[in-house]
């Protein structure tokens, strides 16, 4: 039985998918595939838990590869999760990865409208919505995010995210990356990395954006991928079983055919004043935890 020994928890938008492909491209890395949850049985998915057999089942194609991988962002916005990798596996390494609180959740909303997870058109009114999602009520029915990735206003509270894995593994199996130092020097981050995991330093041939700011070509096909229908749905789960890489593969295809390169309207000061009002002491505790200069994460210019 492999199990995965270390964990990228997140955040999302933070260059978690950068690093997982350039990570994957290692030869003594293997990664099943990205976004699997497991553990985080606390957040409101539509679908249920996977069951640890199954869970497992995804790592039983590893070559003797030293590091054995599970990517999945929301790991570190759950409550639960850190103290259960901690007992499914005690040695664990974790990285994780953080962005400016406005920048991540404007990126995260305008990811979910991609995705399907989201049906409010207008960010404002997206994040006046969290009182009514967290009764339950305007929540869209197919979403495949957990629904607490809705939560705009507290979805980037890293200080307590991040405290919860600092309480349950020891200082030196946490690796922390701030976006702004990847983004401004890749090659240098990532070594960082490969020497927290003890690998050998291999570099993937270029550091190529993944992952950019998404749209949607066709807004009725986005519809049938949230919802193919009942007959489409039984001929899919006949060929194409759940949990095996024929599936992943179709639906990752699927996927991108409806995708394509959209940049976000920038934020209006407004709405930056806003989120930075609503985050502003998160980042100070934070600060303090990690023991780095964020005052340009209090910048309006910079949100």
């Amino acid at each position: 039985m492999v199990k995965p020994n270390f964990f990228i928890v997140g955040a999302p938008k933070s260059a978690t998918t950068a690093l997982y492909e350039y990570l994957d491209k290692h030869p003594d890395v293997f990664f099943p595939k990205k976004s699997i949850y497991y553990f985080c049985y606390d957040l409101t998915f539509r679908t249920p838990p996977l069951p640890e057999s199954v869970y497992l089942n995804y790592f039983r194609d590893t070559r003797s590869q030293k590091a054995i991988g599970d990517a999945a962002v929301y790991n570190l916005l759950s409550k639960d999760v850190a103290w259960k990798i901690k007992e499914f596996n005690p040695s664990a390494k974790i990285i994780i990865m953080l962005r400016n609180p406005l920048q991540m959740v404007y990126a995260q909303y305008h990811q979910n409208v991609a995705n399907g997870d989201e049906t409010i058109e207008d960010f404002e009114e997206a994040l006046d919505a969290e009182s009514n999602r967290r009764k339950g009520d305007l929540v869209p029915p197919y979403h495949n995010c957990p629904r607490e990735a809705l939560y705009y206003n507290t979805v980037a509270n890293y200080y307590e995210q991040v405290l919860r894995y600092k309480s349950v593994f020891d200082l030196n199996k946490i690796h922390i990356i701030l976006y702004d130092d990847f983004k401004a020097d890749t090659r240098t981050e990532y070594q960082k990395v490969l020497k927290f995991l003890e690998l050998e330093e291999i570099l993937p041939d270029s550091f190529k954006v993944v992952n950019p700011s998404n749209g949607v070509r066709s807004k009725t096909y986005l519809q049938f991928l949230m919802n193919p229908g009942k007959i489409i749905k039984a001929v899919g789960r006949f060929l194409f079983p759940h949990h095996t890489k024929s599936r992943e593969w179709l639906i990752d295809r699927l996927w991108a055919l409806n995708s394509k390169n959209t940049p976000r309207q920038p934020l209006t000061k407004q709405l930056k004043q806003r989120l930075l009002d609503t985050y502003k002491n998160d980042i100070k505790q934070l600060e303090k935890l990690l023991n780095r200069d964020l005052s340009h994460w209090l910048k309006i210019e910079n949100g």
